[in-house]
């Protein structure tokens, strides 16, 4: 394994070090001086930016306006910009001397947002849409695109479920507001809807989803975008209204993701590569007992148990006298134990990853390219734990003549993972993963058994030793293709029509071998599964666009209608009880266990046609008016209900265009939004709406017992479409010639018809139907700054702030359920319920009496109602487990040719379980004993008294609990240091002297995850998962260089 890494680590310098020497003919050089000057009164003006086009080669104008630029070729292009005036691109040409006048701006200027089949100037908005754009996306880290958006928006929340190589993240905006269906945003690729985001490596039985029926196998959480090459992204837009993204109807309750890919520019070929080497440490984990303090822990509380069990002082009365106690471990097996079996270290080490990406780009008038190759290789931390990626992008851009476009957008990936075992146990037949397994092995025992050679097995017969689960083989291997032509003609000079399609094929197989050797109760002969899942989506779009302008006003129309299907299928068999384990899970036919084999088979289809329709009109360049309407009919719906309508409205007033604002030349733009919408929500598999009969039942007909079928689904007709409904008021400003910029936006978000499931009663032949279940409502409050703080010829020093606030609640509630009388028909969303607890029973006066029966260490819970007992009557809201605030701030700093970008990002205000301190009860200790953490010292007992922690004696009444309780539940508020970047760019004067032909070369060093600040005390409070792999910290060192 060593002898591996350092080859490939070796291979990854020889990459980047190859490149960086490359060469090819140089172009002539030369010096560019010139001055830069106000175009309205002639005045010059420094700190101006002069940079080559399409690097990040430049200087600033001095106090004089004046510059003096090496360029590596005389026919280069020179950018000028500064804030508060007007981007100028200059050809050289072959002039040494290039005198520039910029122009002020009094708005933002023309740029374009991508929105719903098409683009418009910022300005015209007036729906809620934030854009990310490639600048801003290079300040961070790459390694994935979810995590390029991490903070960077407000209103996006993500949370990671897991920091596994190509882990998932739960992604929503403005919030979650359907129990039972998708939270997932819609994300289109290049103007195509990915009609199908599942995040699953699936696993058996698991069609296509999340779920899983057997557990350990069931399906491996995964980025829906992991096969996208994040350096291949040009600009990100996040419609958060339905004002804006009702234009994509049913899939657009959630918000919409639009990316754009980078295309090729006319010009001469450019060639870049950017190669990184990455270091990755875990974090601190969970501060268990060594050996000797676990021994120790768990003789003191061995004696405690015994006292309480034969009622010896504090517990009774009995005479200890009476009752002999023989201490777990000697004195002297004590002092030899020391530090014992550290289990996380055998599970996890140091990891690596490295990654090479080359970009071929260029073209002339008529035709131009984009083509890139990505190879990403991530050995994590977990020793069990890779992912290999694989990907390639070519985008083409041809005119057909002066009337026609034809772009071309085609991708190929293939990711290899080896997935570790952090999910589920196996079927029931362990309790713990590997990640629970190393903290609660036993420290002082060893991997192996003496003389046998056998892992050691812990009290707990049911916990496998951690390093077994190393022998565990579970890969998979996943093939995406990707096709999308669009073609583009001008019928006149204001219409124009489009045709756009797009197929994508993913296709994953998956091997998993549990070997004989395991420790696992229920399979210790082998098990082998193998399954291949095909994911297959067909989009089809065809769109008119008319646009005209009148003396005073313009208007733009948007026609279209499209066609989209989704082919979900697959199967999987496991076979049980193999006489060797050579054969793995190359051989499933060879398992000798007949009754347990299993074999299985799904096919899902969905097929959706639609109709949309925008129009923009804008008077007098500052009064904007913009409505949509989009018409969907799905498949996965009865006739009753299979076509929805989702319309929307917004209007915008420019009020800094107004002859009144004159005088306020502060202010450079004003702007405000109002918008209406529906969207709508169909995500329910598309057998919702039948009756539906499954096999796999037996019956005895005569002697024989013979296969058959049965009821598995009631159906119901009127299930309807999931709707969201979005009121959002908006202000957009800019002051001191766009010094400073952002938005303020308001909004009140109404999900109603909820899709989830109800409960059937008993006598029912069926558990479940699908259903529309009631309706919530959320409100927020978002804000954006981004801020030119400083700007000098030497220095530049730039902020981009967001913060959003967020509540959701419920506005009605199922009627078919009826609810338990502590749950409010309008409570929080997220709300967790449970009992209010104070502190824990020291002495005989702590205890109240209601608790009369209560124990010495017994936790304290709180009669809210007074009347003497503990039930249901005392349960109530102890927290809420989402976000009310989300925040993301980024500062950017630049001196000469150094820049220094750090960014940090929180989540505020919410609540969560640390699921490893309930397990410090004294309990843990005694019986079957697991190692636990460093507060198990804390554990109240009679020596000591002033234990914090509930005691081996502690009853958690919970039988009249039907909840939990709030001893363990932590506010989970945090503050992380997300990245820290600082790049240096060579000068051009040093490359010219190496006679390379480089545009710019940039080193770079990243660092990732830096250090959180929160007072949870459980694993991190980022994740969403109970036990999630665990997280690291990373250093990059990498090199950007552009030919």
């Amino acid at each position: 394994m060593v002898s591996r890494l350092r080859f490939k680590l070796r291979f990854s310098l020889v990459v980047m070090v190859s490149a960086f020497m490359f060469s090819v003919t140089a172009y002539g050089q030369g010096t560019v001086t010139g001055v830069v000057t106000d175009a309205t009164d002639g005045s010059v003006l420094p700190g101006v930016n002069v940079i080559l086009q399409n690097t990040t080669t430049g200087i600033s104008t001095d106090v004089n306006g004046e510059y003096s630029l090496d360029v590596p070729s005389l026919s280069d292009t020179l950018v000028f910009s500064f804030v508060g005036y007007e981007r100028l691109q200059v050809p050289i040409g072959g002039r040494e001397t290039i005198n520039v006048a910029l122009q002020p701006e009094a708005i933002e200027g023309e740029e374009l947002v991508v929105v719903g089949y098409g683009t418009q100037s910022r300005r015209t908005v007036s729906g809620s849409i934030s854009s990310v754009s490639a600048d801003e996306l290079s300040t961070v880290a790459r390694n994935s695109f979810n995590q390029m958006l991490q903070g960077q928006a407000p209103g996006l929340n993500l949370q990671r479920r897991s920091a596994q190589p190509g882990g998932g993240l739960s992604v929503n905006v403005r919030g979650a507001i359907s129990p039972g269906g998708s939270n997932q945003p819609l994300y289109v690729i290049d103007g195509v809807p990915l009609t199908d985001n599942s995040s699953t490596v699936p696993g058996l039985f698991d069609e296509g989803s999340s779920g899983s029926v057997l557990g350990f196998y069931g399906g491996v959480d995964r980025d829906p975008l992991s096969y996208l090459n994040p350096s291949d992204i040009e600009s990100i837009s996040v419609m958060k209204d339905a004002s804006a993204a009702a234009i994509y109807g049913s899939a657009a309750a959630n918000g919409v993701v639009l990316i754009t890919t980078k295309s090729g520019a006319a010009g001469k070929i450019q060639v870049d590569y950017r190669g990184s080497v990455t270091t990755q440490r875990p974090h601190d984990y969970i501060p268990l007992l060594n050996a000797e303090q676990f021994m120790r822990q768990q003789n003191r509380l061995a004696h405690e148990y015994h006292r309480y069990e034969n009622n010896l002082p504090p517990y009774g009365n009995n005479d200890p006298a009476n009752y002999t106690y023989t201490q777990l471990f000697s004195e002297s097996q004590m002092n030899s134990a020391g530090e014992g079996t550290y289990w996380p270290d055998l599970v996890m080490e140091d990891g690596w990853m490295q990654e090479h990406n080359f970009t071929v780009s260029g073209g002339n008038e008529t035709t131009r390219i984009y083509t890139s190759f990505n190879f990403q290789d991530d050995q994590a931390i977990l020793k069990s734990s890779s992912l290999t990626r694989y990907s390639g992008r070519l985008n083409l851009d041809q005119e057909l003549g002066d009337f026609a476009r034809l772009n071309v957008r085609t991708s190929i990936s293939r990711i290899d993972g080896n997935n570790p075992t952090t999910g589920s146990s196996i079927g029931g037949a362990d309790l713990y993963n590997m990640i629970q397994a190393s903290v609660a092995y036993a420290p002082n025992l060893d991997v192996y058994e003496e003389g046998t050679g056998e892992y050691t097995r812990t009290y707990n017969t049911l916990i496998m030793n951690p390093v077994s689960f190393l022998d565990i083989s579970d890969e998979s291997e996943t093939q995406n293709i990707s096709v999308a032509p669009k073609l583009e003609m001008d019928f006149t000079d204001n219409l124009m029509g489009t045709v756009t399609a797009q197929y994508n094929s993913e296709k994953t197989q998956r091997g998993f071998y549990l070997p004989r050797t395991s420790r696992h109760a229920n399979l210790s002969d082998g098990m082998a599964q193998k399954n291949l899942n095909s994911r297959k989506n067909s989009t089809v779009e065809g769109f008119l666009t008319w646009d005209k302008a009148f003396e005073n006003s313009e208007l733009t129309a948007v026609a279209g209608a499209g066609m989209y299907q989704v082919n979900n299928e697959g199967f999987g068999l496991v076979g049980i009880g193999f006489f060797t384990d050579a054969f793995r899970d190359n051989n499933v036919g060879a398992a000798e266990d007949a009754e347990r084999n299993e074999l299985t088979s799904y096919k899902d289809e969905r097929t959706k046609l639609s109709q949309f329709m925008r129009l923009n009109y804008t008077l007098d360049d500052k009064y904007i008016l913009t409505g949509v309407v989009r018409r969907d009919g799905s498949s996965v719906f009865s006739e009753n209900n299979k076509w929805g309508v989702f319309p929307g409205v917004s209007a915008a007033w420019i009020v800094s265009e107004e002859d009144f604002m004159r005088d306020y030349s502060d202010i450079s733009e004003l702007k405000v939004r109002l918008g209406y919408g529906l969207a709508g929500n169909e995500s329910v598999l598309s057998g919702n709406t039948l009756r539906l009969y499954g096999t796999g039942f037996s019956y005895l007909i005569g002697n024989t017992v013979r296969n058959g079928v049965t009821l598995t689904q009631i159906e119901n007709p009127n299930l309807t479409w999931e709707t969201v409904q979005t009121i959002n008021f908006g202000l957009d400003f800019g002051f001191f010639r766009n010094r400073i910029r952002g938005g303020l936006d308001i909004y009140q978000k109404t999900a109603k018809d909820l899709l989830d499931f109800n409960t059937l009663p008993f006598n029912n032949a069926v558990g479940l139907v699908a259903d529309n279940v009631g309706s919530t409502e959320s409100q927020g409050i978002e804000l954006s700054l981004t801020t030119q703080n400083f700007q000098s010829q030497t220095f530049q020093w730039s902020t981009n702030f967001n913060v959003s606030y967020y509540r959701s609640y419920w506005k009605e509630r199922n009627t078919r359920v009826d609810l338990p009388e502590y749950i409010g028909e309008t409570d929080d969303y997220g709300a967790i319920y449970g009992w209010e607890t104070n502190g824990i029973i020291k002495s005989e006066s702590d205890r109240p009496s209601h608790m009369a029966d209560a124990n010495l260490g017994n936790v304290i819970y709180v009669d809210q109602n007074g009347d003497g007992q503990l039930n249901s009557e005392d349960v109530v809201q102890i927290g809420n487990g989402i976000p009310k605030w989300s925040i993301g701030l980024g500062n950017n700093f630049s001196a000469g040719n150094f820049t220094l970008s750090v960014f940090v990002y929180g989540d505020l205000d919410f609540d969560r379980y640390n699921n490893y301190t309930p397990n410090v009860a004294g309990l843990r200790l005694t019986g079957a004993p697991l190692n636990t953490t460093k507060l198990a010292r804390k554990v109240w007992s009679s020596d000591n008294p002033n234990g914090i922690r509930p005691g081996v004696a502690d009853n958690p009444y919970t039988g009249n609990n039907p909840e939990g309780d709030d001893f363990d539940l932590q506010d989970a508020s945090f503050i992380r240091i997300g990245d820290v970047s600082l790049s240096y760019n060579l000068p051009q004067s040093l490359l010219a002297r190496t006679g390379l032909s480089m545009r710019s070369a940039e080193l770079f060093v990243n660092m990732q995850d830096l250090g959180v600040f929160t007072n949870y005390s459980g694993f991190d409070p980022e994740y969403t998962e109970a036990n999630p792999y665990p997280k690291s910290y990373s250093l990059t060192v990498g090199v950007d260089l552009k030919f």
